[in-house]
């Protein structure tokens, strides 16, 4: 991994094309915190220039990680391999960088510890503590994540399978993801609605698990394999595809064949879609839909679902197929949140400025923004909260499933 992350950084011939596409770079205007920089740190990390210190790990840990920057590079730098690797030449140089993400993990990738954190922060919230946790810490750490948890429902057991309403048109599995079946399982509910009830069979496979994603962003390959060899086993069946609900995890599972040289990782990879995708393209009558009142939704959408997924409409093509709904983009929507993973916890400073952007394009007339992952619609449903805005901030299937007959 070191000789190919130093092998990576001469494919930059720093033109610079990535600094207006760069949203860190864009607030600060420090070359460090532009792609070009960053990758000429990666360099000096990898041949003994420079050390782990704390204007390294603040330069390279303020990355977003959007990939906005690998999307227009005429050299096909891949930004989003190198950070990752950077990042874990530092856990190595570093140990104690993980030990937060260590810890994250030994919950999100168990999942009976998971079921429990899901009963815990529900019951938390109908019991006041989660505003006792933003009194205590503020916009910091389990502060900063309290504010942000929308509404939860009750948590819910997932059944193995859901077969199709009426004409039966295919068979996909549901990949869950970790911090979905905590905080978004109306999102996880309404996908196997929708699914159903225009045609299709939904297994939910025993024995998956996180997609990784957590682990290979902050440098922990080791975990993030074996978290991919899991997912790749419990979804070893025959499926017209395999649709997540949060494209920040769809597009990890997209890139399993480079994780891993697994046989099975290139045909499972082949088969994934963020679940707004399988639908817009999806066959199925909108003679499905109930004919109700008109609504507006503006639609945010993810780094991951534009720079990875390379799918930036499907939010948008979805609910145009659906009747009533009268859809737009939010303004600058081929901008980044500040979500990012879990960077709009570790990183509020940047993250809010991001995120205000969001929130002045909402518009008053609009009912909701809809969004196609869980960290988005968090981080500017809190942001519209503490605006005192009253859009919600929920899934494209959710905005779908809640127009059915």
């Amino acid at each position: 991994m070191s000789n190919r992350l130093l092998d990576d950084t001469d494919l930059c011939v720093k033109c610079g094309l990535c600094l207006p596409h760069c949203p860190t770079y864009g607030v600060t205007a420090e070359e460090g915190d532009s792609p070009r920089g960053r990758i000429s740190l990666m360099r000096g990390l990898m041949d003994g220039t420079l050390q782990v210190s704390d204007s390294l790990e603040d330069h390279l840990d303020g990355c977003l990680s959007c990939r906005a920057c690998e999307s227009v590079c005429p050299a096909e730098v891949p930004y989003g391999r190198m950070i990752d690797a950077a990042r874990g030449e530092m856990a190595e140089r570093k140990p104690e960088r993980t030990r937060l993400d260590k810890a994250m993990a030994s919950v999100l990738t168990n999942m009976g510890r998971l079921q429990l954190a899901s009963w815990f922060v529900w019951l938390g919230q109908r019991l006041g503590l989660v505003q006792l946790t933003r009194w205590l810490f503020g916009n910091k750490g389990l502060g900063r994540l309290a504010s942000l948890l929308p509404p939860l429902q009750r948590p819910r057991g997932w059944v193995g399978h859901y077969p199709a309403v009426g004409e039966r048109r295919g068979r996909v599995a549901l990949f869950l993801g970790c911090v979905s079946r905590m905080v978004d399982g109306r999102t996880l509910g309404d996908s196997i609605k929708l699914l159903t009830h225009l045609g299709y069979e939904v297994d939910v496979p025993r024995g998956q698990t996180c997609c990784g994603a957590l682990a290979s962003h902050n440098g922990l390959m080791d975990r993030a394999q074996t978290l991919v060899n899991r997912n790749l086993e419990a979804f070893a069946g025959d499926y017209d595809a395999i649709v997540g609900t949060a494209s920040g995890c769809t597009c990890t599972l997209a890139e399993y064949d480079h994780l891993t040289d697994a046989p099975a990782a290139a045909q499972f990879a082949s088969k994934v879609q963020n679940v707004d995708s399988f639908l817009s393209q999806a066959e199925w009558s909108d003679t499905a839909f109930r004919d109700t009142a008109p609504v507006e939704v503006q639609v945010h959408t993810p780094c991951t679902l534009r720079n990875v997924l390379q799918d930036s409409d499907a939010a948008i093509r979805l609910l145009e197929r659906v009747p009533g709904v009268h859809v737009s983009a939010l303004p600058e929507n081929n901008r980044c949140c500040g979500a990012a993973g879990s960077y709009f916890v570790t990183q509020p400073e940047m993250a809010d400025t991001l995120v205000s952007k969001k929130v002045a394009g909402v518009s008053e007339s609009s009912h909701c923004v809809a969004t196609s992952n869980v960290g988005c619609a968090m981080h500017i449903g809190g942001a519209l909260r503490r605006a005192d805005r009253d859009q919600a901030v929920i899934n494209a299937v959710s905005v779908a499933a809640s127009r059915l007959k």
